[in-house]
């Protein structure tokens, strides 16, 4: 491990510089296999067979690549359902937020449980609505 110098811009800190240590985590949590070139080539593979017979019988451009976009918006979608259904089962088996955002490339616990829980995205819904019921919705006629 080494030092970072680190120089504090906040005037708290008078612009003194710190010394802070250089820790450096694990990227993925234990379960993740460290070579991860199989499960891309196999995800690279399934893409573009899938690219492929999504395009069959498609008119010439830009019917072509309007059905490429439809694809990867099938695909996107989907992907989301299974991160956020693997997420919740991870949960449920006690894995910890850390876990779950060292498995999707590295986002803090808290980005994880931002991105994946149900009860945040209630918490996020319900103060959004204070907020919006407290604004004037209506500008005042002149």
């Amino acid at each position: 491990m080494g030092f970072n110098h680190v120089l504090k811009s906040r005037p708290s800190t008078d612009g003194c510089q710190h010394m802070v240590e250089a820790v450096r985590q694990p990227r993925y949590a234990d379960l993740m296999p460290t070579d991860m070139t199989d499960l891309e080539d196999l995800v690279a593979t399934l893409l573009e067979s899938g690219r492929k017979r999504a395009v069959i019988g498609a008119p010439d451009e830009p019917g072509g690549s309007l059905t490429t976009l439809r694809f990867a918006n099938i695909l996107r979608s989907s992907a989301d359902r299974l991160c956020h259904d693997a997420a919740e089962e991870a949960r449920g088996h006690g894995a910890s937020w850390r876990q779950i955002g060292e498995s999707v490339g590295g986002i803090t616990p808290q980005g994880a449980e931002h991105r994946f829980s149900r009860a945040a995205k209630e918490r996020r819904a319900k103060a959004s609505k204070v907020v919006w019921a407290g604004k004037e919705r209506r500008v005042p006629a002149k």
